[in-house]
C-alpha cells in the first residue's frame, strides 16, 4: 500500500519540478513513526524507513529542497505542494508550520491553498473549518532567498486508513 501511495507522491512532486523553469531539486524520504515509552514513562519517537505501512499507522514524510543553480532563488519563488495520498489522512499540526521563513498552507479541492483553518461553503452557502482530515495536499511558500547548494526540509505526517 505504502508503495504505491510512495509512487504517486513522488510523481506529483517531480512532475511539479520539472514543470518548472528553476533549478530546485526535491527528494522525498518516507519513515513510518513508532512511538516508544521507556520504563520512565518517556515516550519517545522512533523512525523506521517506510516500505510498506498498515493501517493506523503514522507516516512521515520528508520533503527536501535544494538549490542546484548558481544563483539565489529570491523569496516567493520557491513553491512545494505535498499531496495527501489517497487512502491517507493529514494528522494535524504535524506539517513545517507557517513561520518568519515560510508560509504553509493546505487545501481540501487541490485548487485554493489557505492557512488553517481552511474555510469552506456549503451548499446552503454556509461556511465551516475543514476538519485536517479533509486536507487533499499541502503546499510551503519560502519566504526566503534559498542561495545556491542551500537544502531546506519540510516535513508532514500522514495516518494510513
Amino acid at each position: 500500500m505504502i508503495r504505491r501511495l510512495w509512487s504517486i507522491l513522488l510523481l506529483a512532486l517531480a512532475a511539479w519540478a520539472l514543470a518548472q523553469d528553476n533549478p530546485v531539486t526535491v527528494r522525498i524520504e518516507s519513515f513510518i513513526v513508532d512511538v516508544i515509552t521507556t520504563e520512565g514513562g518517556v515516550r519517545q519517537e522512533h523512525f523506521v524507513r517506510a516500505t510498506t505501512a498498515r493501517p493506523g499507522q503514522v507516516v512521515e514524510y520528508r520533503v527536501f529542497v535544494t538549490n542546484q543553480g548558481a544563483t539565489t532563488l529570491p523569496a516567493g519563488t520557491v513553491v512545494i505542494t505535498g499531496p495527501i495520498p489517497p487512502g491517507t489522512v493529514y494528522l494535524d499540526l504535524s506539517a513545517t508550520p507557517t513561520s518568519e521563513r515560510l508560509l504553509t498552507e493546505f487545501t481540501v479541492d487541490g485548487n485554493t491553498f489557505m492557512e488553517a483553518p481552511v474555510l469552506v461553503t456549503a451548499a446552503d452557502g454556509s461556511r465551516r473549518a475543514a476538519a485536517p482530515t479533509e486536507y487533499t495536499a499541502i503546499r510551503w511558500t519560502l519566504l526566503f532567498g534559498l542561495e545556491p547548494g542551500q537544502e531546506e526540509v519540510l516535513f508532514y505526517r500522514v495516518t494510513v486508513q
